[in-house]
């Protein structure tokens, strides 16, 4: 099982970024995915649907919405456990492409303003706009082993021809490369920057096999609406 992209796990790590410093975000749409190996990260994007990357197909997997803070509860926390996982027909443990699933929840979720959807890509982002990159951290205080902050930067899409000139893009298939400015900051945890939202809708999530570097490898949700459409209409 590979470790989920992270960037710094210590304090003063140096963290890529763009203008925005790094600011706690409501982003509701973000969900933990709570197992007994390595933390995932997914995004709800139905009442029972949650879209994440396939190598997060995990044993006792449980997922997590609504305030995750251990110490302060607020009435939104959900823990719901999935009755049906459906990964990408072609993806490959072995391989980075192709890195989705579809995990049907087993009761919806009741929306709050911490549990919301998040819609899908319409289009495909044009290169140099800024997206947010939204993500999971631990505060300071938190020693437990999940997340409880959900945190955001910005970063500008690279071009096509930018992102296969690096060693990262030419390794991935329907990928959608964000250039990373590094600026010294505090830590996003392990499960940081899973997702890229761009004009308000999801635009890409993190692979596995990341390979680190000043780009941000992602799987270009929008290439695959047409299967998540179809899995979660037929299901």
């Amino acid at each position: 099982m590979e470790l989920i992209f992270f960037v710094g796990v210590l304090a003063g790590t140096f963290f890529p970024a763009h203008s925005l410093v790094q600011k706690e975000d409501p982003a509701p749409y973000l969900v933990y995915l709570k197992s007994h190996f390595n933390p995932c990260v997914g995004v709800l994007i139905q009442s029972s649907w949650v879209l994440a990357p396939a190598h997060c197909y995990l044993p006792n997997l449980k997922v997590m919405l609504g305030n995750l803070r251990v110490r302060v509860r607020d009435g939104t926390e959900q823990v719901i456990n999935p009755i049906q996982i459906v990964r990408y027909w072609n993806y490959n443990h072995t391989n980075p492409q192709d890195d989705l699933m579809l995990i049907k929840l087993a009761k919806p979720a009741t929306f709050n303003q911490k549990v919301q959807p998040l819609p899908l890509a319409t289009s495909n982002v044009r290169p140099g706009t800024m997206c947010l990159l939204a993500g999971l951290d631990w505060s300071y205080d938190n020693s437990g082993r999940h997340p409880d902050l959900r945190q955001s930067l910005e970063a500008p899409v690279m071009t096509d021809k930018e992102c296969q000139k690096t060693e990262q893009g030419q390794r991935h298939r329907n990928s959608l490369c964000i250039k990373f400015v590094k600026v010294f900051a505090r830590i996003f945890g392990e499960v940081a920057v899973a997702t890229v939202i761009c004009k308000n809708k999801l635009q890409g999530i993190e692979v596995g096999h990341f390979m680190g570097g000043d780009v941000g490898i992602y799987t270009n949700v929008y290439k695959y609406v047409s299967w998540i459409e179809s899995v979660t209409r037929d299901k």
